[in-house]
C-alpha cells in the first residue's frame, strides 16, 4: 500500500468521526483490517500457512466501532504499515499479531486461528532454554498465556511468543487476550473451578494457604531467586476473582 493511500486512509477516517458517520466508520474499520491481514500473509510467508475465522459472517459492535478506542487502534495499524521495517522480526510480527487478535474481538469477532509453516514452531525445551527458565515454569507461563500449538506429536511454540514474553507491555496483553478468550467459553462454575485447580497447586508447591502466607513465609534472598515473582501476584488476582465469582454465584446475578 502506498504512502498516499495511507495517508488519504487516515483522511478519510478522521472525516467519518468527526461526522459521527455509522457506516463510513464501519467501512474504513474493516478496509484497514483487511489491509493488515493481507500485510501479515503476504510478507510473513515464512511465518504463516494462512488465517482463518470462526465464521464468515461479521457484524459490528457498534459501540466499540464508534469508540474512541476503535479510532486509536485503526490509526494504529495504520501508523504500523507506515512505519514497519523491512524484513520484519518476530517481535514485530508478534506484536501486530497480538493486536490484531485483540481488535477483531473488541470488534465482535468471533475466532480467529493463525497456521504457522512447522519450521516456525518450535519445543516447549527450545522455548524454556531460549527464556532461560525451567520446564516447571515454562508450563505455568503456557497456563496464563503464552501461545502454544497443537500439532499431531506435541505442543509447540511459535518463535514470535519468546519475543513478546521478554517484552512487559506485550507479555500482559497476552495473558489479557488469553483471560479473554477462556471467559467467552466459560460458565461462571467452571471458571470458579479452574481457579480453585490452580490455586491448590499454588498451595502445594509454596506449602501456604494464600499468598499472603507464602509470601511472609518467603526470605527477601528467596523472592530474588524465584523464576517469575509475577507468580505470587497472579496468585492473589486469582483470590480476588475468585471472591468475586463466588459472591456473583452465591448472588444469583
Amino acid at each position: 500500500m502506498s504512502l498516499a493511500i495511507l495517508e488519504n486512509t487516515h483522511d478519510d477516517i478522521q472525516k467519518a468521526y468527526g461526522a459521527n458517520d455509522v457506516l463510513k466508520i464501519a467501512k474504513e474499520t474493516q478496509y484497514v483490517f483487511d489491509r493488515i491481514i493481507h500485510f501479515m500473509l503476504s510478507t510473513s510467508r515464512n511465518r504463516l500457512k494462512g488465517i482463518t475465522f470462526e465464521s464468515n459472517e461479521f457484524k459490528f459492535n457498534e459501540t466499540y466501532l464508534l469508540s474512541a478506542k476503535n479510532k486509536k487502534h485503526i490509526l494504529k495499524m495504520l501508523a504500523f504499515l507506515k512505519q514497519v521495517d523491512f524484513p520484519m522480526t518476530d517481535l514485530n510480527f508478534g506484536k501486530i499479531k497480538v493486536d490484531l487478535e485483540q481488535w477483531h474481538y473488541h470488534m465482535g469477532g468471533d475466532g480467529i486461528y493463525f497456521e504457522y509453516q512447522e519450521e516456525y514452531l518450535i519445543t516447549p525445551k527450545e522455548a524454556a532454554e531460549s527464556l532461560g527458565v525451567s520446564h516447571v515454569t515454562l508450563n505455568k507461563y503456557m497456563k496464563q498465556g503464552i501461545e502454544t500449538i497443537d500439532t499431531t506429536s506435541h505442543h509447540k511454540i511459535p518463535k514470535h511468543a519468546i519475543e513478546l514474553w521478554r517484552d512487559p507491555v506485550y507479555a500482559i496483553r497476552i495473558q489479557m487476550l488469553a483471560q479473554e478468550q477462556k471467559i467467552r467459553n466459560q460458565t461462571p462454575e467452571d471458571r470458579l473451578k479452574e481457579i480453585r485447580d490452580e490455586i491448590v497447586e499454588l498451595q502445594k508447591e509454596y506449602k501456604a494457604k494464600t499468598s499472603c502466607e507464602a509470601i511472609e513465609n518467603l526470605t527477601a534472598s528467596h523472592l530474588d531467586a524465584l523464576d517469575d515473582p509475577s507468580i505470587l501476584r497472579n496468585w492473589q488476582d486469582l483470590e480476588e476473582e475468585s471472591d468475586d465469582l463466588l459472591k456473583e454465584l452465591i448472588g444469583g446475578l
